[in-house]
């Protein structure tokens, strides 16, 4: 069975035992705050400072060259005046979502690489594009694969199964996680999205992000779901490159259908894929110099 195709009993009976973490306070807190008509700086950042741990990895976080600020930034409240609410929403889901995930028992590293720098290069897809908002392309690329780590805590011999998916050329990546395990990344994903709060597009498009068959029809998703999909292919595929740590079978597989759906030729999008992964690659020579 595909994954667009489970109904939602079917998705919480993929849960297998596998704890899903509840949103932190503060984080449901921030997103309450920024559906307020008159969203306050100050109470932003009275929020992310009750946590003093998350408001120094927020001030880390910002002074990265990914967000591209001219000068240090030194506190919360500068981070919102020269970044916005939107990137400094992504950088609290970022300090959450690692905190409520991580296995001190599982090397996971290379995982958190790969997952800050597809949302990265996301994001600065989006942007360049216009084909969706970069702060919800941010998130999506950040959550997308969350339910790994998940996987990774719940069965011993899930980095074999992964190993396995990520060579898959005939078959959905999920389409080898369901066969082994009767779940799979992307519906573990899909619920703590869900739980968590994120909008509907960013749920709907986690659950499907696999299945790049969807961008060929509307297969029940709104654009927004499926823009989402198609962008996160692209920023897999220059954060892997960029990282050394590249998944051809995805890029492989997701290629074309992502060129139709955004209106490109396949030899297009691999210039301007590979014009990010220039970029990146020119900010870490910068940042070691």
């Amino acid at each position: 069975m595909s994954t667009t195709a489970r109904r939602a009993d079917d998705i919480e009976a993929a849960l297998k035992g596998i704890h899903i973490p509840s949103c932190p306070n503060v984080l449901a807190e921030l997103m309450a705050e920024l559906r307020q008509p008159q969203v306050s700086g100050k109470r932003i950042a009275a929020l992310i400072g009750k946590d003093v741990g998350l408001a120094a990895v927020v001030v880390k976080s910002a002074n990265s060259p990914f967000f591209g600020v001219s000068r240090r930034i030194a506190s919360v409240d500068e981070a919102i005046r020269l970044l916005g609410f939107g990137t400094l929403t992504n950088l609290v889901q970022e300090a959450t979502l690692r905190n409520a995930i991580s296995d001190r028992n599982a090397s996971l590293e290379r995982f958190w690489d790969n997952s800050r720098y597809t949302a990265a290069a996301s994001a600065l897809f989006a942007r360049k594009t216009g084909s969706a908002r970069p702060e919800t392309a941010y998130t999506f690329g950040l959550f997308h694969d969350c339910g790994i780590p998940l996987l990774v805590q719940r069965f011993d011999n899930y980095k074999q199964i992964l190993g396995i998916a990520n060579q898959a050329t005939e078959r959905w990546f999920t389409a080898v996680e369901d066969e082994a395990l009767d779940t799979n990344h992307a519906t573990i994903g899909y619920l703590l999205a869900r739980s968590w709060g994120l909008t509907e597009a960013v749920c709907q498009g986690i659950l499907c992000h696999h299945d790049y068959s969807v961008l060929d029809g509307d297969a029940g998703l709104d654009a927004e779901a499926r823009a989402l999909i198609a962008i996160n292919v692209v920023g897999e595929y220059v954060a892997g490159t960029h990282l050394r740590t590249r998944r051809d079978a995805e890029w492989d597989k997701g290629r074309e259908p992502v060129a139709r759906f955004l209106g490109y030729s396949p030899a297009e999008l691999d210039d301007i894929a590979d014009d990010l992964v220039y970029a990146f690659d020119c900010h870490t020579r910068d940042e070691a110099a």
